[in-house]
């Protein structure tokens, strides 16, 4: 509407702007300025709409944020095969399709990892290349899911000639939307329908990236491990005396057994001694940083 506002112009007799004489108006002058008003009107309408949507997302998240589960973001060019992966991490049945933005409004589906951890798994919108500023600012809601994530899977179809190009269109509008800094994962997708060869060639170019085939699940373990390997990276070892007596540290337990890897449980009457790695970031928020007796911090 913001495009087509400035451009409507009529042709026709009924939106004319020339009258027949000399100081007079044309029929469709009215017209047209009726048009205009109805346009801005609705603009205004779907405005508030996406406002709404913006802080009833963000208070999603804000929830999301109190459970302390990971999230992970699933970026990429339109039609690169996000939702296929989606569906096949998340066992969920998002529509899926071989066209352009059949993906409009972000999903969030629970997924189990290999060390028994679980995330938070959002398949956004697909980017095209040169986004107009005002079709990114009506995406914002969407795409403020990517920005708010622990870690961002950028899936890349491996089988598309523009492959390059489309990276950095994915990459102009991370950086757009702020989400530039989020740690990033390149996957290459649909490697089924490309030749040993290529798969060689796209490895070489990156080595560090993964090749999957979201259609065939090829690969797909692999990714998970290396997503819970990512998640993992900032964490600390800490040991935690408990009283389980106390209704607190009871609750303090049953959060470390869910959010931490507890590498040992030691009880002696009602006092528990567990020693585990806690990520960084959940540190404060049961009072581990008090609680805990530092044993060793390490990275991974």
């Amino acid at each position: 509407m913001k495009y087509l506002l400035p451009r409507l112009v009529g042709s026709s007799e009924a939106l004319s702007r020339l009258g027949g004489g000399i100081g007079t108006r044309g029929p469709g002058e009215t017209k047209l300025e009726a048009d205009r008003r109805r346009i801005r009107v609705r603009m205004k309408v779907l405005q508030d709409e996406i406002d709404i949507v913006r802080r009833r997302r963000s208070q999603l998240r804000e929830r999301r944020h109190k459970v302390d589960v990971p999230t992970v973001a699933l970026v990429g060019y339109t039609n690169a095969g996000k939702t296929t992966l989606f569906n096949r991490l998340t066992n969920a049945n998002a529509e899926a399709s071989d066209a352009l933005f059949v993906t409009l409004d972000p999903l969030v589906r629970r997924v189990n990892l290999p060390d028994r951890r679980d995330l938070l798994l959002s398949d956004t919108v697909g980017f095209i290349d040169r986004l107009p500023h005002t079709l990114v600012a009506a995406f914002r809601a969407t795409l403020e899911e990517t920005a708010d994530a622990d870690l961002v899977l950028h899936v890349i179809d491996a089988s598309n000639p523009e492959r390059e190009r489309h990276v950095a269109a994915v990459t102009r509008v991370l950086e757009e939307v702020g989400a530039l800094e989020v740690p990033r994962v390149e996957v290459y997708n649909k490697v089924d329908a490309i030749s040993p060869d290529e798969r060689r060639r796209v490895q070489d170019a990156d080595p560090s990236a993964l090749l999957i085939s979201a259609h065939t699940g090829a690969g797909c373990d692999d990714l998970l491990e290396s997503v819970a390997a990512k998640l993992a990276l900032d964490q600390q070892r800490v040991t935690v005396e408990l009283d389980l007596a106390d209704p607190v540290h009871a609750e303090r337990l049953a959060w470390l057994y869910r959010h931490a890897t507890v590498h040992s449980h030691a009880t002696m009457g009602e006092r528990a001694t567990i020693e585990a790695d806690v990520p960084r970031r959940l540190l404060p928020m049961v009072g581990l940083a008090t609680a805990a007796r530092k044993v060793r911090g390490r990275r991974g």
